[in-house]
């Protein structure tokens, strides 16, 4: 049975609702725009989403698809149970698992049943800001999702790389401000680009995000 703390909300998020902080670490417009970079899905997809935070790429998934395995894996013991008690919430563990871990720790997936080459589809909101660089927030969550305090993107597109299946996507949102450290990165990783599209949160501002999609051919 879900619990909400005296600390969080309830909110709605489309047909669905879930469980936020009122402070500290909220999504943001970034996952709703990547959840829906990865459209269409299908029932037969497997889709993994690196560092999930309170599981809303996963949720959005299961309300506009008929995808039936989806797992979301997250770092911080706080949001996973965040992430765990959102699923319970909207009665979608059938389809959606929230694993408490480091999506870095392959060996320690492998235990957990997540085998290499495992996903049709390996998405990641990873956090955006280089460590030693722009304000810290004084809110931990927020600050490990934001900085590159616990992973950095190499360590995501290495991880991403190992869990995709062969032709297998890999999807990502991301500053245009380090556009060319992504395209560095995925093709030292031989990763093929296969999708790139510049994005606002809001009608009528500036660009400041990216979304890309890499395929996994060898």
């Amino acid at each position: 049975m879900f619990v909400v703390n005296n600390d969080e909300t309830i909110e709605e998020l489309g047909s669905f609702k879930i469980i936020q902080k009122k402070k500290g670490y909220r999504f943001s417009a970034d996952s709703v725009l990547l959840a829906g970079f990865a459209l269409p899905l299908s029932q037969s997809d497997t889709v993994i989403d690196l560092g999930t935070g309170s599981g809303v790429v996963p949720l959005i998934l299961a309300q506009k698809t008929p995808v039936r395995n989806i797992i979301g894996i997250e770092i911080q013991e706080g949001l996973a149970d965040i992430a765990i008690r959102n699923i319970e919430l909207n009665n979608l563990s059938a389809r959606i698992k929230i694993i408490s871990g480091d999506f870095r720790e392959l060996e320690q997936l492998s235990c957990l049943g997540i085998k290499e080459g495992s996903f049709s589809v390996v998405m990641s909101n990873p956090p955006y800001t280089a460590a030693g660089s722009g304000r810290v927030s004084p809110f931990s969550e927020k600050a490990v999702a934001k900085m590159e305090i616990a992973c950095t993107l190499n360590d995501v597109i290495v991880s991403a790389k190992y869990l995709a299946a062969k032709n297998g996507r890999v999807i990502l949102i991301y500053p245009v401000l380090r556009l060319q450290e992504m395209l560095s990165v995925i093709n030292d990783n031989k990763l093929v680009i296969s999708r790139l599209e510049n994005v606002c949160p809001e009608q009528g501002c500036a660009v400041k995000r990216f979304l890309i999609e890499a395929v996994k051919r060898q």
